[in-house]
């Protein structure tokens, strides 16, 4: 499936170092493993993981994070029980005239192999313990006999002499298996593993004569396949245990692992917003600090115009239209009382006097008046980055124009401030926030455009642009988007960063204009037309602090 081709072609990748072999095919896919949880094919070196035991959606699993495999234990887990049959299964299985020999030798196998590539990672131990619940289900049959509980001794008692588990973990299933094989039984058993667990990785005559040994020590019939049952079920019940308790010791060790991956993402979090915080800082300080101060900073040039009758009233109606959104309605709220003033309520004042009456304190307050306070009304801070490079040489007189009406409506709003600043071949404050210009400053057009990213950081410091409080904050950009390369990644960090804080963001440019995303765009031939939509857009910011 596609959802799961990136993490097959990770494990891929990552396997070789497992097994210590370059020719393996790692595919995980619902339903693959031939009915197995997971299987390895040695004809074509293929290992194939069932997809329905990672509990994970795949679009979520970073592979190549080592620490994030705490989060999928028994699908990582599953990968390396095979990556060890891959590396150290090198025997010839299988003897056709006794097949119950043949299948002690497989099952003597699961434990050798998790113990030669524990020697050689001893670091994958957590993942073997946890797939162990899921490598032994289908040998432990719902009947308490002598190949069951051997099958139970091979599969998990042996686990534990190869560390995989630990020996308290199974004491209760050793208990149930010694009831019914006796105890001299399982010490004979015990011995053919315990051999098992350190025979060469290509040894076939070796482990088929444990296999051969396992079959006689239980007196089974080298012909019967499958031995007839005994009754009983009380191993089941102590296998069941064991491995709920793993399951529940899983579940746990993954909710810390989740827990912590949290704690250092928002410890992460906290540490990017305070570097990112320091560069605005620093940024700031340089842009509005001395003219000449640092690459960026340098006294503005160009001249200054007094604002035409249309531009004044054109601020005049940003102005009320602002005042308007920025208006709250007292709130009214009714209070009672036990004496005067306000109005009297009969039915209140005749329990109280009955309480009186009877020698009781009254409890009621009969006289109610309405209580009005006053909602402040949030400040509105705008910030204003304007392009001056040579590309907007026919949209930079309105655009001038326009940043002036902005500064001067904003300044008539109670609280309010605003802060405008030119980007092009040098960053420079053409306003600072409080201090509106009297009159219009017209720059002159500048060679490059650069600077974009350290003008919204100078901003975002001067104006508190990503601080979450009762000011209601809106970042006007007007620009027609044609940024260096290298400026756009960092620039739409900005403005996402911004726009989760609570800021309004408008794009104000002309038709051609390629913004970033998640702005509000407004395109236009003329910017002298923007008044409505910055009006409507600082609205909306004002609004979102009701």
């Amino acid at each position: 499936m596609p959802a799961w081709q990136a993490l097959s072609d990770a494990w891929t990748t990552q396997v070789a170092d497992l097994a210590e072999r370059p020719d393996l095919t790692v595919l995980v896919t619902p339903g693959a493993g031939h009915g197995s949880p997971a299987c390895y094919t040695p004809a074509d070196a293929t290992i194939e993981i069932n997809a329905d035991h990672i509990t994970l959606d795949p679009a979520t699993i970073d592979p190549t994070d080592d620490a994030s495999r705490q989060l999928y234990p028994v699908g990582w887990g599953l990968l390396v029980h095979e990556a060890a049959h891959a590396r150290h299964s090198h025997w010839g299985f299988g003897d056709p005239s006794n097949p119950m020999a043949t299948r002690a030798a497989v099952m003597l196998d699961e434990a050798r192999i998790e113990a030669q590539h524990l020697r050689r990672r001893p670091a994958d131990r957590p993942f073997l313990h946890a797939v162990t619940t899921k490598l032994i289900t289908a040998e432990i049959t719902a009947d308490d006999n002598v190949w069951t509980a051997a099958a139970a001794a091979a599969l998990l008692l042996a686990r534990a002499d190869a560390t995989v588990l630990d020996h308290t973990e199974v004491r209760g299933v050793r208990k149930s298996i010694e009831n019914i094989l006796g105890r001299r039984r399982l010490k004979r058993l015990e011995t053919i593993w315990r051999r098992a667990l350190r025979t060469r990785d290509d040894d076939t005559a070796a482990m088929m004569e444990w296999g051969h040994r396992w079959v006689r020590t239980l007196g089974l019939h080298p012909s019967i396949p499958f031995p007839l049952p005994s009754g009983g079920g009380s191993l089941v019940a102590a296998v069941g245990a064991l491995l709920d308790a793993i399951a529940d010791q899983l579940a746990a060790d993954t909710g810390q692992a989740l827990a912590a991956r949290a704690a250092a993402a928002r410890a992460a979090m906290r540490d990017a917003e305070l570097q990112r915080r320091a560069e605005a800082e620093q940024a700031g300080n340089t842009v509005f600090g001395s003219p000449t101060a640092g690459i960026w900073a340098r006294a503005p040039q160009g001249h200054t115009r007094p604002a035409t009758e249309a531009e004044r009233s054109s601020a005049r109606q940003l102005s009320r239209a602002l005042k308007a959104a920025a208006y709250r309605e007292p709130v009214t709220t009714r209070v009672t009382s036990p004496t005067p003033p306000g109005r009297l309520n009969a039915r209140a004042a005749m329990s109280g006097h009955v309480q009186r009456q009877l020698g009781q304190n009254p409890t009621t307050e009969p006289w109610s008046h309405n209580q009005r306070r006053t909602v402040p009304q949030p400040p509105l801070l705008v910030a204003i980055a304007l392009d001056v490079s040579r590309s907007m040489a026919g949209f930079l007189r309105p655009a001038a124009s326009t940043a002036w009406i902005l500064s001067q409506a904003v300044s008539h709003v109670p609280d309010g401030a605003s802060a405008l600043v030119t980007f092009g071949s040098y960053v420079t404050a053409i306003t600072h926030p409080g201090k509106p210009s009297a009159d219009v400053r017209e720059v002159p057009l500048e060679r490059s455009t650069t600077g974009f990213c350290t003008t919204i950081d100078a901003l975002d410091h001067k104006l508190g642009l990503s601080r979450r409080d009762h000011a209601a904050r809106l970042l006007v950009i007007i620009s027609d988007g044609y940024l260096p390369h290298s400026d756009i990644p960092t620039g739409q960090a900005q403005l996402d960063r911004l726009a989760r804080s609570g800021c309004g963001l408008l794009w104000i440019g002309p038709v051609n204009s390629a913004p970033l995303t998640g702005t509000e765009v407004l395109l236009l031939d003329d910017a002298t037309h923007a008044g409505p939509a910055i009006a409507a857009a600082a609205t909306k910011a004002l609004s979102s602090r009701n």
